[in-house]
């Protein structure tokens, strides 16, 4: 038998097909399934055809407001820097197991998370924030996550700034402004105005820089869309994920509200238009290199350990923007932080990708394609210094 809600909106299409030879008018919950049946269409044809549900998944309590504080997980994976190469972001999931074939997710209750930097230095950037997007609804069906996180990329693009964007990158923006001024169009059809309604879609960009620039800039469609709803921190159990760097002073200003003003700064709804004061500059957390620089020694392991007793049960981070290659996956600093940022994409490295596994908030391994899983901190050792850590 059809399923009741499949049923139903195949009614509410049918009266929107009325509503399309003037036998009848849409009404707001036909316009709505109407907006979310374009909005799927356009991100499946962004999205190399791959059929996609359009809607928001891992948001806040607030509307719009990114996670900032998740659950510990059974299985916990890091995914690195992905700079626009689609085939290396697919690869990375795969190295996981957390997709299959048709790039559908398959992890069940495992909670993934994506460090930031899927913007620039490859051309399909909008490609694989549309994969993640899918992933997220499908994870959560399951039980699982997915949560992406701003780097310092998708900061200097929102600012407008552009040097690290390829030519095919431009030309991807240019194809997207196409489909989305398409889908524009297809929602005006329910529109009780399609006349005013065609009117306000904004005319084509000159160029492709002007497509991003219009798409990206604080307040813009995919800003909103993607970027806004991004923590630029996260915690999930004793795991603290950043882009950079989180230093002390930055915990002192705290996560949630670094993370709310980030989305206000992206979404265009904060007083200031200047780039938030922990983003911007050297030490900013998605700029610093305090814990990631592949010698232990140019390592600020001090105030790491500082950082990381201002946030009650965190043992660890977990940062990305430095390229670790060619090493891999590694820890420093006795083990209280990972740098995940392998150079997978062939604009960077080119590197085989590499993914962080944390099993029962404790285990840290490094998976890799057809090898063995390298542990980094055994459940034992994992065991006992969180046992030193209560005593001190």
């Amino acid at each position: 038998p059809e399923r009741p809600e499949r049923a139903r909106f195949g009614g509410e299409m049918a009266s929107i097909a009325d509503w399309f030879l003037g036998r009848g008018g849409c009404t707001r919950e036909q316009r709505d399934t109407w907006d979310r049946f374009v909005d799927s269409f356009t991100a499946s044809t962004i999205n190399g055809g791959s059929p996609q549900v359009a809607g928001k998944h891992l948001q806040g309590p607030e509307s719009g407001t990114p996670v900032s504080y998740f659950p510990a997980a059974k299985r916990l994976v890091a995914i690195g820097d992905l700079h626009g190469d689609y085939d290396k972001a697919v690869r990375a999931f795969k190295v996981a197991g957390l997709v299959d074939d048709a790039e559908n997710w398959v992890g069940g209750d495992t909670v993934a998370v994506q460090v930031g930097d899927v913007l620039d230095r490859g051309g399909e950037e909008i490609r694989i924030f549309h994969f993640l997007e899918k992933l997220k609804g499908q994870a959560a069906g399951q039980g699982g996550a997915v949560h992406v996180l701003n780097g310092n990329h998708e900061v200097m693009n929102v600012a407008g700034r552009f040097r690290y964007a390829t030519e095919s990158a431009m030309d991807e923006f240019e194809r997207w402004e196409k489909v989305r001024r398409f889908g524009l169009r297809l929602k005006c059809l329910c529109s009780d105005d399609r006349a005013g309604c065609g009117s306000r879609i904004p005319p084509p960009s000159a160029s492709g820089a002007e497509a991003r620039r219009r798409a990206l800039r604080p307040g813009g469609p995919l800003s909103t869309a993607f970027l806004a709803r991004h923590p630029v921190a996260l915690v999930v159990g004793s795991s603290v994920f950043v882009h950079g760097g989180l230093h002390p002073t930055h915990l002192e200003y705290g996560i949630r509200r670094m993370n709310r003003e980030a989305s206000e700064w992206i979404r265009g709804d904060s007083a200031d238009e200047a780039v938030p004061w922990f983003l911007s500059g050297r030490n900013a957390i998605v700029w610093s290199r305090q814990y990631s620089m592949p010698s232990e020694r140019q390592c600020d392991c001090e105030m790491l350990r500082e950082a990381l007793t201002r946030l009650p049960g965190a043992r660890r981070m977990v940062v990305g923007h430095t390229v670790q290659h060619p090493m891999g996956i590694n820890g420093a600093c006795g083990g209280t932080v990972f740098r995940v940022d392998v150079g997978a994409s062939s604009g960077v490295a080119d590197a085989d990708p590499e993914v962080l596994e944390i099993i029962e908030d404790r285990e840290v391994r490094r998976l890799r394609a057809n090898q063995q899983a390298q542990v980094l901190v055994s459940a034992q050792e994992a065991a006992k210094a969180k046992a030193a850590a209560m005593k001190g």
